[in-house]
């Protein structure tokens, strides 16, 4: 049964921003593996849209490091100035060991999670402050990072997968404090590009771990979860996608690229996904806007605009909407 959150619609008025990857190839300054120039521009259209806050599907950095981690978070000073929260998700790109992790946390403190963010993390080790939730007028926003967390023996850490985080997600969907709520992280339920994916490495077999990938999309299908977003690609692409079952549904949005990087859409695709609508090869960001008990999405785009500041013009590009319960 869905929650039945307390709080009248009609008191909600607001909007939030998604922000794809911005790992930049150049690692020297004023770069340090991320599109500084990308990340102003795509910045002040979130200050000028008036977001409450920004979310970024992972790769912030080309290569996990302190320079890299406290750049990416030095160009939020801005978001920050207007009063906008900033959430990051780590991406591969950001991962590697425990020593990256230490540098992440300590460049962006205080996430949903740990003692001084609010929120909720799975009550697993290390997880804390990168697997997380959080709500905000009525919407419930978690975030799940699948990549190395605690250390092991050799040089990268652990990683927890969808299997272990399920018990805590249906736990957050399950509480009476949101009237809707959405899934992000940096890999795809089923990519363009990439074809490892959310619930795999393998490159090769997109179906990998069945019951793992049944169990997500019916969990987020009881629970009214529409929404599912993610990186990884840089590629702007909405689709629906059906769990390996068939028994469950979800929209996927691919969320485009903040940077200078971009792949092309290779074979092989899936049945059971349904493509609605692609965009490739330009820089974009996504404004979700409610009101009421309607949540409307847009996404806005414009042509690579090189290394230099600009001021590009967006256009808007694609947008949908849905009702909440």
């Amino acid at each position: 049964m869905l929650p039945l959150y307390s709080v009248a619609a009609e008191n909600n008025s607001w909007s939030f921003g998604i922000i794809a990857d911005t790992q930049w190839k150049d690692m020297e300054a004023p770069f340090y593996g991320t599109s500084i120039h990308v990340i102003d521009a795509i910045n002040a259209e979130m200050i000028r849209h008036k977001v409450d806050l920004v979310i970024q599907v992972g790769d912030l950095v080309d290569k996990p490091s302190a320079a890299g981690f406290q750049m990416r978070a030095a160009h939020n000073k801005a978001l920050g100035k207007a009063g906008i929260r900033f959430y990051p998700v780590r991406g591969n790109h950001d991962s590697k060991g425990e020593a990256e992790v230490a540098q992440f946390k300590l460049a962006f403190p205080g996430l949903p999670g740990t003692p001084e963010g609010g929120g909720s993390s799975p009550d697993l080790p290390g997880a804390a402050g990168l697997t997380y939730s959080f709500t905000h007028k009525g919407g419930k926003f978690i975030c799940l990072d699948t990549f190395p967390i605690i250390a092991r023996e050799g040089k990268n850490g652990k990683a927890y997968t969808v299997s272990d985080y399920l018990p805590w997600i249906e736990a957050e969907l399950k509480k009476n404090d949101h009237r809707f709520a959405f899934v992000f992280a940096h890999k795809n339920l089923l990519g363009q590009s990439h074809k490892d994916n959310l619930f795999s490495s393998d490159k090769e077999n997109q179906d990998s771990n069945p019951e793992m990938q049944n169990s997500f999309f019916a969990c987020l299908q009881r629970y009214g979860v529409k929404y599912f977003f993610s990186g990884h690609d840089h590629i702007y692409n909405r689709s629906k996608i059906k769990s390996p079952d068939g028994k469950s549904e979800i929209t996927q949005l691919i969320c485009g690229s903040a940077a200078h990087k971009f792949y092309s859409p290779k074979e092989p695709f899936l049945e059971r996904e349904t493509p609605i609508f692609q965009e490739v090869k330009h820089v974009g960001f996504i404004i979700a806007r409610v009101k009421d008990n309607q949540v409307n999405f847009e996404y806005y785009s414009t042509k690579p605009f090189g290394e230099e500041p600009k001021k590009p013009k967006w256009k808007l590009t694609d947008s949908f909407s849905f009702t909440t319960n």
